[in-house]
């Protein structure tokens, strides 16, 4: 019996130690920082996004810091449009899509 429990005790440390490293991957900050790029005019930005949307190219959006964001981030993808007319960049090697707003891009860079 006094086996088992010791066992069990190994056991439940070693997943509680798997588990506090899973999460920490997830929770690390950032340790490389994008430079910041200088703010695209508003004419510029939404030229360079309808070239980008209609040539199907890869693009850089430098974003403008949002609620979670201390400092400006970079997204990479593809850009498209929803039925409903919001944006979309989509990258399909990290399997993540971005919902964005356009006036909250900085700069935008094909890649």
């Amino acid at each position: 019996m006094q086996n088992q429990q010791s066992n069990l005790k190994l056991i439940s440390k070693n997943l509680h130690a798997s588990y506090r490293q899973f999460m920490d991957d997830f929770t690390a900050a950032p340790t490389v920082v994008a430079p910041l790029l200088p703010m695209m005019p508003a004419f510029q930005r939404d030229l360079f996004l309808a070239q980008a949307h209609t040539e199907h190219y890869q693009i850089m959006l430098q974003m403008q810091p949002q609620l979670t964001e201390s400092r400006p981030y970079n997204i990479h993808g593809v850009l498209k449009t929803l039925a409903s007319g919001q944006l979309v960049l989509v990258n399909r090697q990290l399997h993540l899509t971005h919902l964005f707003d356009p006036d909250a891009i900085r700069y935008i860079k094909r890649v």
